[in-house]
């Protein structure tokens, strides 16, 4: 483990408060070994890399990170971010070494893990079917694919669609409305949402303006959240119009052949 990485006696995890939203207790429990399963935990500061060790899988407990993607230039790029209850680097759980991808603590970030197949020689002791590893991976491409969708909306409907996004994972995390969204700077928004820095700024200003969120980029925290999810439905809407001509494009083409 990273030496940013302080640890913490090993948890038992049907004593947790967050299991009912927890990724890593429900593996855990379908595969029928919830009672004896105990996992490690780890704290990490803010600005800290979470490393993915081969064999093991790990959920966020408290706090908030941010997924980078490292290009062929060796540029990072904001790909998603992870909050209470999410599973993190299900490639490591599966034996994959992923090394474009980053995790990063947004704030002071707690992280079970637990070795979960005996990937290598790691000599788990408690074992998670593969299928359902592979089953839970294969369910990241739809958040993916809706994002990709909304990227062909307005800057003011991404950033809603942002904003809605950070509440609601806030909520199902134990936070209470009005909620304060975790520490995520302009730059990595505008990253996230394909948007620059600017328009983010703008978009926020409107918000504040209209009584929708308050606070500094540093403390967002949403007042009036209907307004935002009005608009950031009308992100999806955009891409599903875009997605039909595109297919009804491709049709055309291929009737004309």
């Amino acid at each position: 483990m990273s030496r940013d990485g302080v640890g913490a006696d090993a948890q038992n995890c049907g004593l947790c408060p967050h299991r009912d939203h927890c990724g890593l207790y429900e593996l855990l429990h379908r595969s029928g070994i919830q009672r004896r399963a105990r996992v490690g935990l780890l704290e990490f500061p803010a600005g800290a890399t979470i490393p993915t060790e081969t064999g093991h899988i790990y959920a966020v407990r408290s706090g908030a990170l941010k997924v980078l993607w490292t290009d062929g230039r060796e540029r990072s790029h904001v790909l998603d971010f992870c909050f209470p209850g999410q599973l993190l680097g299900l490639e490591s759980s599966l034996g994959l070494e992923v090394r474009w991808r980053r995790l990063v603590a947004l704030q002071w970030t707690r992280v079970c893990f637990l070795a979960c197949i005996d990937a290598a020689g790691s000599g788990a002791e408690v074992g998670i079917p593969s299928g359902l590893l592979v089953a839970r991976l294969a369910g990241n491409i739809m958040p993916v694919w809706a994002r990709t969708r909304s990227m062909l909306a307005s800057a003011s409907a991404r950033v809603a669609a942002y904003l809605v996004r950070m509440l609601d994972e806030a909520a199902e995390g134990g936070g209470h409305l009005p909620a304060l969204l975790p520490p995520v700077s302009r730059v990595d928004i505008a990253d996230y949402l394909g948007l620059r820095s600017e328009s983010v700024s703008r978009a926020l200003a409107t918000f504040r303006t209209a009584g929708w969120i308050r606070g500094t980029i540093e403390n967002l925290e949403v007042i009036c959240p209907e307004p935002l999810r009005e608009l950031a439905a009308s992100a999806d809407r955009a891409g599903g119009h875009a997605q039909r001509k595109q297919q009804r494009k491709h049709e055309h083409s291929e009737a004309q052949g």
